[in-house]
């Protein structure tokens, strides 16, 4: 990387908005209109146990694998609930929030597959569900919802910080993006419990996940890049950026901010096509999803990842950049 003074660091710090959140931008017409859109809950939802994709399949049998992190989709319908002022959404996703805690076993882990990374996303969504939902105009209506998911989200996230979960956590240093989602999972979760001990975790992992970023602006996974998994790193590491408090941000974070997005730019052709050469899991056919289908780019997640930087200051080219990889029907 080029040497950068500590002067130019201190002036993207202070450049960086200081918002409650990142409720605004969810909220935001931008990001209703091109991701945040409607979402109608099922008519029987409420009879519904909230299960979701194949953790539906392992009610049924239990000899089935089933993935706690399924139950991240309720994130989704928490935000379209929120944006589109829909209290039947948000209560839907809160229910499959909560369908995945009533898994959980007394030490704060799961008996589903893969159990650390599984829990690192029910965390994750669940935190910033509350978040999102505390800054809302509806906080009240839901406050004994929430409330209720507080306990056991601090329990699973003091198991994932624990000393016994180091090792766990450090086989997936090769995954770039995962530092930032345990980081903004835990950082999350610690700011709704005043947890010194999450912080600090929390900033291990986000520190961490910086210094893994490559000279020409991308964290690497499994040895190489992928635009798709780093624009999922993206996610996590802005939505930092306006979840954690002036005090805790370091002037790293909107520094590796900056140099990620030019990155993740420079994969999309004039026609919002994501490059997928040089990819190492997705595009190719090199992995398969929980459901063994091929992983593909997500276009969503790039769309976010590039909406996030607009909001922070990036201004309206990623904006147009967000519109043009959402419009086209070309596949990498």
């Amino acid at each position: 990387m080029k040497w950068i003074s500590v002067a130019a660091i201190m002036v993207l710090a202070m450049i960086l908005p200081v918002l409650a959140g990142d409720y605004p931008f969810v909220a935001s017409p931008v990001f209703m209109e091109l991701v945040n859109t409607p979402r109608k809950p099922p008519a029987d939802w409420r009879e519904q146990s909230g299960a979701v994709s194949m953790n539906r399949e392992w009610e049924k049998d239990p000899g089935r694998k089933w993935f706690v992190e399924m139950q991240r989709d309720g994130g989704r319908w928490v935000q379209a609930g929120l944006a589109h002022q829909n209290g039947d959404s948000v209560e839907w996703g809160l229910k499959q929030m909560e369908w995945g805690f009533s898994r959980m076993k007394g030490d704060g882990s799961f008996d589903c597959d893969d159990p650390f990374h599984s829990a690192s996303f029910l965390v994750e969504t669940t935190a910033h569900s509350i978040l999102l939902i505390e800054a809302s105009p509806m906080a009240e209506r839901f406050k004994a919802l929430t409330d209720q998911l507080k306990e056991p989200l601090l329990k699973c996230a003091l198991w994932m910080a624990s000393p016994a979960n180091f090792r766990a956590a450090e086989k997936q240093r090769i995954y770039g993006h995962r530092r930032f989602l345990l980081g903004c999972g835990l950082m999350q979760c610690a700011l709704i419990h005043g947890n010194d001990e999450l912080r600090r975790a929390a900033f291990y992992f986000i520190e961490d996940g910086i210094r893994l970023q490559r000279e020409d602006g991308a964290f690497p996974e499994k040895g190489g890049h992928d635009s798709s998994y780093h624009a999922v790193a993206m996610i996590y590491l802005q939505r930092l950026l306006l979840v954690t408090p002036e005090e805790f941000r370091q002037p790293s974070w909107p520094l590796a901010a900056q140099r990620g997005n030019a990155w993740l730019a420079s994969r999309i052709d004039r026609r919002g096509v994501v490059s997928v050469k040089g990819n190492t899991r997705t595009g190719s056919g090199q992995e398969v999803g929980r459901t063994g289908t091929p992983k593909k780019v997500d276009r969503s997640a790039v769309v976010t990842a590039l909406l996030y930087r607009s909001h922070l200051g990036g201004g309206e080219s990623f904006e147009k950049l967000a519109r043009l990889v959402l419009q086209t029907s070309e596949e990498p």
